[in-house]
């Protein structure tokens, strides 16, 4: 038997670019000129209500007006401007309900110093999160396909988890010892779009320059700097990447504390996110972060393999002793079979 909403499709639809107007303007030039040669060819209205020149300067200027609407606009090139069209466009993305998804994550062990060797492992992890206060249920595929073990908590590094969206919270940066996720709050005040009294950032170099242009992943992107203007541990954004032609963001970097689990010691931490489109939404698809336990140095690069948008999900996958009472009553693992009916619906028909 199938869980409750496991068959429900994606509620995110996909993005689409508006249409060029250039050929109807260019009809209505056309008509335009045909009008002004039938009033050339007869002389236009008598002296001196209607000179010739009179009618060509008319003419000039209806023709720019309805130039106007064929032509694309100047591209931004101040580094405000860009970051603006960028903020934009990541507010325009749908953000849906629900979310579940798969990861793997690849981690690398260095030792320090003077020790030598270098070890690597592969984990894999299931995840389901509750867009409107960011809850979040990890777990690990069981092998006897009942509910496992869950951690229950907000989401700090998920596809999601850069959302500009008012209606969607995502749960804010930690105030205590561990501080995983990018100071969203912060980058809004320095969009020129968003009234606040004080900018949380300064960009490196001139605002009104055009950044530099780098390859992220075989695009172009726009390499913003970010200067906090004060609480540097707070507001730890400081590099976005802008594609050239969309002004998507494509890459960001930004510094935090982690620990992968509660009794394993704080560390600084240098976090990478990379986002793309998946089923209409703007989100991270891939993650890579630092972590030092002397005399070993991590680093975690974690993959995002199966986003799917479930149209709702129970109450209880998002209450720890809610959990626990199904978990107890031997329940079947309510995430695997809805990931593995998403993969049944997504799959293209048989031939």
């Amino acid at each position: 038997m199938l869980p409750a909403g496991a068959g429900a499709v994606p509620v995110c639809a996909i993005a689409t670019e508006p249409k060029s107007m250039a050929n109807a303007a260019n009809e209505a030039v056309a008509k335009l000129l045909r009008i002004i040669g039938d009033k050339l060819r007869a002389g236009g209205p008598p002296a001196p209500t209607w000179s010739n020149e009179a009618l060509m300067r008319w003419a000039l200027a209806a023709l720019a007006m309805l130039l106007t609407a064929g032509v694309t606009p100047a591209q931004p090139t101040g580094t405000q401007q860009i970051f603006d069209e960028s903020f934009r466009r990541l507010q325009s993305y749908p953000v849906p309900p629900f979310a579940v998804w798969t990861t793997t994550w690849h981690i690398r062990e260095r030792p320090m110093g003077y020790y030598t060797g270098e070890s690597s492992s592969v984990e894999v992890y299931r995840y389901a999160v509750r867009l409107s206060d960011g809850m979040e249920n990890v777990s690990e595929p069981p092998a006897n396909g009942k509910l496992p073990p869950a951690t229950i908590e907000p989401e700090f590094l998920g596809p999601f988890a850069w959302t500009m969206r008012s209606t969607v919270h995502v749960a804010p940066a930690s105030t205590g010892e561990v501080m995983m996720q990018p100071d969203i709050a912060g980058l809004k005040t320095i969009a020129s779009v968003v009234a606040v009294a004080k900018p949380s950032y300064t960009f490196g170099g001139d605002s009104q320059a055009s950044p530099p242009v780098e390859d992220v992943g075989g695009r172009a992107a726009y390499h913003l700097q970010l200067r906090p203007v004060e609480e540097p541990r707070k507001h730890n954004l400081r590099d976005l990447w802008i594609d050239v032609e969309t002004h998507d963001l494509l890459k960001a970097h930004f510094v935090g504390t982690y620990r992968p689990f509660p009794q394993a010691p704080v560390s600084p931490s240098d976090i990478t996110a990379y986002f793309r489109s998946v089923l209409g939404c703007w989100v991270v698809t891939r993650a890579v972060w630092t972590y030092d336990n002397p005399p070993i140095s991590y680093l975690f690069d974690v993959q995002n393999d199966e986003i799917g948008l479930p149209a709702t999900l129970p109450d209880w996958l998002f209450d720890s002793a809610a959990y626990q009472r199904h978990q107890a009553a031997g329940e079947l693992d309510y995430l695997g079979l809805l990931l593995e009916q998403m993969r049944k619906d997504a799959a293209p028909p048989p031939q």
